[in-house]
């Protein structure tokens, strides 16, 4: 077992492409011992990326820090305060500088071969998650979705993989293009807001672009280019795919908790309320599944949108009680039939 300095030293040497193969063997069985470890590579991956662009060391004035402290310590202020909290301050003053240089110092080259380590978040169902990426890039994951992305982005690509719905606002970077890979389709950003809908379990995969540009690759030979309110939508039972305008910015609105449905078909609308709320929604009537709605719901309870949609469609539905089963309950089941 590693201590923690042994650790932090691997690290370093990790960092600056100093480390070897068995080192690498090493700092990678802790790395994956368990969350806390992970999480503490993750504030040394971030130090890197708060120092970049890289700075000149001599910019940073040490003395003149020293001189701020000393100053402070004549403050009567400062000769009042509890002696913690007093060196607690000192410490912030002298600390911070010396940190960035080492970081500096630890950190400036620029990688090329990172260890091969990966973050997973998972949305449960029934909630919805937002994640900061290295880049500075912003992801919101809808429920029951899952993004998996390197602690660090190499050095040419930012490549993530989701399943699931998401929505990105993309870090602009034309050099390291953006890249959401998904079971069946593949999209190229550089700088841009788009929502990627890609549940396994579904046969649609959907992009939708609220602006700048992606390129989406349905396989080696078909390549699609999406401009603003543009939505690309991939069936894979029928292997075909449907390019078409629309208001792009209504797609990515549930991730502010608010659905908005513009003659949708109601078998989509129960779809997408299932997702939300973590409930199991059957229509078992054709003719109500492929009738058009038009609603906006604003952070409304279940039983509320419910009770909304049975007012304006011909529905009635049936709820099933979760069941206490060994470790945990089965998902509530909702089934819609034809009033």
């Amino acid at each position: 077992m590693q201590n923690k300095y042994e650790i932090e030293e691997l690290i370093a040497k990790l960092f600056s492409e100093d480390i070897s193969p068995e080192e690498k063997v090493i700092l990678t069985a802790w790395f994956n011992e368990s969350a806390e470890n992970k999480s503490y590579f993750a504030q040394l991956k971030n130090i890197w990326i708060n120092i970049h662009p890289v700075f000149d060391p001599n910019d940073i004035d040490v003395i003149a820090a020293e001189t701020k402290v000393l100053e402070k310590i004549k403050d009567k202020k400062w000769t009042q305060t509890p002696l913690i909290i007093w060196w607690q301050r000192v410490a912030a003053i002298i600390i911070l500088p010396i940190c960035l240089l080492a970081g500096y110092l630890l950190l400036n080259k620029t990688p090329n071969s990172y260890l091969i380590a990966s973050q997973e978040i998972t949305s449960p169902f029934g909630m919805r998650s937002k994640v900061d990426l290295p880049d500075g890039s912003i992801v919101w994951l809808n429920s029951g979705s899952k993004l998996k992305y390197p602690v660090v982005f190499a050095d040419n690509e930012r490549n993530v993989s989701l399943s699931g719905e998401a929505f990105f606002k993309v870090h602009a970077d034309k050099k390291h293009p953006f890249i959401v890979k998904t079971e069946r389709v593949k999209v190229r950003a550089t700088g841009t807001q788009f929502n990627v809908e890609a549940y396994k379990s579904d046969t649609i995969t959907a992009v939708t672009l609220v602006e700048g540009k992606v390129l989406v690759d349905l396989s080696s030979k078909i390549k699609k280019e999406l401009s603003p309110n543009q939505r690309l939508v991939i069936n894979s039972n029928f292997k075909n795919y449907q390019l078409y305008k629309t208001d792009a910015a209504k797609w990515g609105l549930w991730k502010d908790g608010i659905l908005v449905f513009r003659d949708e078909r109601l078998d989509y609308v129960f779809k997408k309320i299932s997702q939300m709320y973590n409930i199991d929604i059957e229509v078992k009537d054709p003719v109500v599944a492929a009738q058009l709605y038009h609603a906006t719901f604003r952070n409304e309870s279940l039983d509320e949108i419910l009770r909304l949609v049975k007012l304006s469609a011909p529905i009635r539905y049936e709820r099933t009680s979760r069941v206490r089963q060994t470790n945990e309950f089965s998902r509530e089941k909702l089934k819609v039939y034809k009033e």
